[in-house]
């Protein structure tokens, strides 16, 4: 009799789901910051399904490319907005941490619905926008 060896190969396959992020985000947005938007971001994305290891501030999501590493790309201001685009503000002196923010299709939102992209009123660094393009 001979003897057949048989290889199973699993592939896992992790899908993603931006409405579940933004749905997410949006239940648990205070009125008013934190001080945690990195990581109220980041804990939507992760229930949105993305994998990825989370960052103590909002920068490094765009100084070690984690965006990059879960299907965002990079993109310029677009002239509209689309449910799911990320922007990093970029730190400074007067905002060590920068800031992140996603947006639903009607508002920008971190760990508080904001009334724009730009949350400082004063000494604002740059903005980066980022798309989701899968993988």
């Amino acid at each position: 009799m001979k003897k057949v060896l048989f290889l199973c190969l699993f592939a896992v396959i992790f899908t993603v789901d931006i409405d579940a992020a933004v749905k997410y985000l949006v239940a648990h947005a205070h009125k008013y910051s934190v001080h945690l938007c990195a990581g109220y971001v980041a804990n939507a994305l992760s229930h949105g399904g993305f994998k990825f290891k989370k960052q103590a501030a909002a920068y490094l999501y765009r100084t070690k490319h984690i965006l990059e590493g879960i299907g965002y790309k990079e993109i310029k201001k677009p002239a509209s907005f689309k449910k799911g685009d990320i922007t990093i503000t970029e730190k400074n002196a007067y905002h060590i941490y920068g800031h992140m923010a996603m947006y639903t299709g009607k508002k920008w939102v971190s760990d508080f619905v904001q009334n724009s992209e730009k949350v400082y009123s004063s000494h604002q660094p740059p903005i980066h926008y980022y798309r989701y393009q899968g993988k």
